[in-house]
């Protein structure tokens, strides 16, 4: 497809814009700050939806029920029970003392439409999850490799969240565990074969049920769930990585 000079200038732009919109994502999850993404990130259209291994939430409503009121939930009842073992830690902003989620953004292609009203992005994210404050008073660090299939759309001149689909591949405690001896063992043991790849916390309520990505296993081939972006005119149900349901 052809674009003038201005309309490559504005989907550069675009671009940018996006990447900065993904940093901001990885900063508030960081910290636990649910809220903080998705009153300032998100587009509250009905279309919108963020998904992971067990399932996709759609709407506003639903995932910010899902992402935020059950999320907060966790870190104020967990900043509860924290006080009893570390005093110190009253009065302080409880989400982050929940837990830490480093993810470090690699290999990003981001392809902004030919109308310049949407962008679409695939990343990788290895990173991990840690906390020091823990009931047993003890510290616990989980190591995963996740990919991000994500759709931005761009509302009244600002750059949102339209989509997200979350695709753990490895997931596990480091220096505790070896992940591939992990996951051979719990696919060839008849007795756990059925058994549900592990998550984090338990799922919050879906409009589509899972499992929508399965861990990497050295039995079964690469999945392609949120395959890369290619140049494209505008996001319809060809280009995205949510089916629209209207």
């Amino acid at each position: 497809m052809k674009l003038s000079i201005h309309d490559r200038i504005r989907n550069a732009a675009g671009s940018q814009a996006v990447e900065n919109v993904k940093a901001r994502h990885t900063y508030l999850h960081g910290r636990a700050d649910a809220a903080g993404e998705w009153a300032n990130l998100w587009s509250r259209s009905d279309e919108c939806s963020w998904a992971h291994a067990f399932g996709r939430m759609r709407g506003f409503d639903q995932v910010w029920y899902g992402s935020v009121t059950q999320y907060d939930k966790m870190a104020f009842e967990n900043a509860i029970e924290m006080m009893d073992i570390y005093p110190e830690t009253t009065g302080k902003d409880p989400r982050p003392l929940m837990e830490a989620s480093v993810h470090t953004l690699v290999t990003d292609v981001i392809e902004v439409a030919a109308d310049g009203k949407s962008a679409r992005g695939s990343f990788i994210t290895p990173g991990v999850i840690h906390s020091c404050l823990t009931p047993e008073k003890e510290k616990y660090c989980n190591v995963l490799w996740e990919r991000y299939g994500s759709d931005f759309v761009c509302e009244d001149g600002e750059w949102k969240y339209l989509h997200e689909h979350v695709c753990p591949d490895i997931l596990t405690r480091l220096d505790c565990f070896n992940w591939a001896a992990e996951e051979y063992a719990r696919i060839t043991a008849p007795v756990i074969e059925d058994a549900a790849p592990p998550t984090l916390g338990d799922p919050p309520p879906v409009t589509d049920p899972g499992p929508m990505h399965k861990p990497y296993s050295v039995l079964d081939k690469p999945q392609d769930t949120v395959p890369w972006p290619e140049p494209y005119e505008t996001l319809d149900n060809h280009n995205t990585y949510t089916p629209f349901r209207s």
